[in-house]
């Protein structure tokens, strides 16, 4: 089975910071130190020690914020492979970047109902940080 992580609301928590302060939050260091979701943290790091394909599908607004992404990665989930992080940058839709058929975990209804009508299988987290149960 291949998993696709979502990372803001998903793994990282991305919408405390937004919420406090909208500029900052955009900028590599806020994005490098967002505070994890520790048990969705630890459960894709579970997955990849055996060997579960995972890969991180994520947007970002800028360079920056794509730069600070990665640095958490390698800060929380060290293991992933750098050809398995996919960052969007504008208005594409995740469901144009699978590489291989594999379930979407997300908390964005829209990304997983589109995900869905391209016939794959999405998890929508309703809250933010919920804990994933596969």
């Amino acid at each position: 089975m291949t998993y696709y992580f979502d990372m803001d609301g998903v793994l990282a928590d991305f919408h405390t910071a937004y919420a406090s302060d909208k500029m900052t939050a955009l900028k590599r260091d806020a994005m490098a130190n967002l505070a994890p979701f520790a048990e969705n943290v630890k459960l894709i790091n579970n997955l990849i020690a055996h060997n579960i394909t995972c890969y991180i599908l994520t947007k970002a607004a800028n360079d920056a914020g794509k730069q600070g992404k990665i640095d958490w990665l390698k800060k929380y989930i060290p293991a992933i492979d750098e050809k398995h992080f996919i960052c969007i940058m504008g208005k594409g839709k995740k469901v144009e970047y699978i590489r291989e058929n594999g379930i979407l975990i997300d908390d964005d209804k829209t990304n997983c109902k589109q995900w869905e009508k391209g016939g794959y299988t999405a998890i929508h987290l309703e809250i933010k940080g919920q804990k994933i149960i596969l």
